[in-house]
């Protein structure tokens, strides 16, 4: 027994096993009584992130730092230190990248809910600056690694510069559709949900994407158009209508009276301001035309609902219908007037001619 104690490397496992089971066994104990306390605090929802986030620490990070403790107390020569606190050193960091990872994702998740509560279609935003953002932290881990690690960090970013320009020249294509869809996110000239015009394309956006947006067509099929090209078009959001412009025109037969336009205005314009979310704005005889009298209607709907704007103009044009039955006006209906000329006339028609202007031709 007295010869087995002194032997390095069983003392270094005998320490290490210990280490290990204490860390672990705090890490439980911590998580545990952390969650019972601030599982009270129902509102605050900051400490059950922490507590998530602590609960991602990894076994690798936790055997590694029981070796590491126990390498302290092993026989070794001192060359080794170095190598050994670099080797913890890059745990450290892969730990501290994966904490910052979980934490980030939760506040990326809790911020989606947060926001799609008002807008669902914030979730395709927040959903592109999560990726950015990962880039982002693991490049800083990475960078942060190799510089205490005594790596020269500025020939690498230099390396990656001169690579970098050469892959873009490579997939620029694929890089301006990226920066399109960073420009749609911060921009936000649509949003998920939103129906747009774009070209001889019209529909609801499902997703937008880092290279295409998804928009759902009226005919139910889906159309995939490159981000790029959207920023190069015209785009018209049907979404954010206010308020829907209505211009319509009624036309009344040539026989109609005078007061019988008059009457045809003044129930227009009664019918309109009755109506509920309507804005009357003006009823104008606009044209004489040679078949008919046009009175042109112009109000406003306020709403953005197609189909509640629809169910109002319907109302609308059913009760101006009923209105002009009951008032006797005619609607105008496309006609030509023929005139006929009888055949004894057409074998003499410089008589016939010269009859009209009340004169004789010989």
């Amino acid at each position: 027994m007295k010869n087995l104690l002194p032997n390095p490397y069983l003392l270094g496992f005998g320490i290490t096993l210990l280490c290990y089971i204490l860390i672990y066994g705090l890490k439980r104990m911590l998580s545990i009584r952390l969650g019972e306390y601030l599982h009270k605090t129902k509102k605050n929802k900051w400490d059950d992130i922490v507590v998530n986030t602590f609960e991602q620490t990894k076994h690798f990070f936790m055997l590694g730092s029981a070796i590491y403790i126990a390498f302290s107390y092993m026989p070794h020569h001192k060359e080794y230190n170095l190598y050994v606190d670099r080797a913890w050193f890059i745990l450290l960091m892969i730990q501290v990248a994966i904490w910052a990872n979980c934490l980030l994702d939760q506040w990326i998740v809790s911020s989606i809910n947060r926001k799609t509560r008002h807008n669902r279609a914030a979730a395709s935003s927040i959903g592109l600056l999560k990726l950015v953002s990962k880039f982002m932290l693991f490049s800083i881990v990475f960078l942060f690694t190799l510089n205490n690690l005594d790596i020269k960090i500025t020939t690498i970013v230099a390396g990656f510069g001169v690579g970098g320009i050469a892959v873009a020249l490579a997939i620029q294509k694929v890089l301006g559709d990226l920066f399109s869809s960073l420009s749609i996110v911060l921009d936000k000239p649509f949003v998920v949900g939103d129906f747009i015009i774009m070209d001889q394309y019209l529909g609801e956006v499902e997703k937008i994407g880092l290279r295409t947006t998804h928009i759902r067509a009226l005919g139910g099929e889906q159309i995939i158009v490159p981000n790029s090209d959207i920023m190069g078009t015209r785009i018209r959001n049907m979404k954010r209508m206010h308020e829907r412009r209505v211009a319509l025109l009624f036309s009344l037969k040539l026989e109609t009276e005078p007061e019988g336009i008059e009457s045809a205005v003044s129930v227009i314009k009664a019918i309109v301001a009755a109506k509920p979310n309507v804005r009357y704005d003006r009823c104008h005889l606009s044209h004489i035309t040679r078949t008919s009298f046009d009175i042109e209607l112009i109000y406003f709907y306020l709403s953005d609902d197609y189909n509640l704007h629809m169910d109002m103009q319907e109302q609308i044009l059913l009760e101006i219908y009923k209105a002009f039955r009951s008032e006797k006006l005619d609607f105008a209906y496309p006609a030509q007037v023929l005139h006929h000329i009888p055949s004894e006339n057409m074998q003499r028609p410089l008589d016939y001619i010269s009859s009209i202007d009340g004169k004789r031709l010989t």
